[in-house]
C-alpha cells in the first residue's frame, strides 16, 4: 500500500521534495549549513593549510553534493563564496592585503 505524501513533503537522498524539488526550502537550508559548518571550523583554531582542508571537506562538500539537484545561480554561488571570505578574514585565516 502506498501512503500519500504529505503537504510538507519528504527527504529523499537529503533533499526535500514534494511532487517536485523545493528549490528555494533546499537552497535556505543548505547555504545555512555551509556557513555554520564554515563557522566552526574557523573556531576550530587550526593551522592554516588544515583549515582550508577542513572547510573543502565539511562546508564545500554539502553544496557539492546538491550542485546536480537543485539549480543554484552564479550570483548565489558568488554570494556564499564573498560571505566565506569574509568569515576567513574576521578570523584571520585569510588577509585582504595578501597575494
Amino acid at each position: 500500500m502506498i501512503r500519500k505524501v504529505e503537504e510538507d513533503g519528504y527527504k529523499y537522498l537529503g533533499v526535500l521534495e514534494t511532487n517536485q524539488i523545493k528549490h528555494n526550502e533546499m537552497k535556505d537550508k543548505v547555504k545555512t549549513e555551509y556557513l555554520r559548518w564554515v563557522r566552526r571550523v574557523l573556531q576550530s583554531k587550526l593551522n592554516g593549510g588544515n583549515t582550508i582542508g577542513a572547510v573543502n571537506t565539511w562546508a564545500v562538500s554539502l553544496v557539492h553534493y546538491t550542485a546536480g539537484i537543485i539549480n543554484w545561480r552564479k550570483d548565489e554561488m558568488e554570494a556564499m563564496d564573498r560571505k566565506t571570505r569574509k568569515m576567513m578574514t574576521i578570523y584571520n585565516i585569510l588577509y585582504t592585503r595578501a597575494s
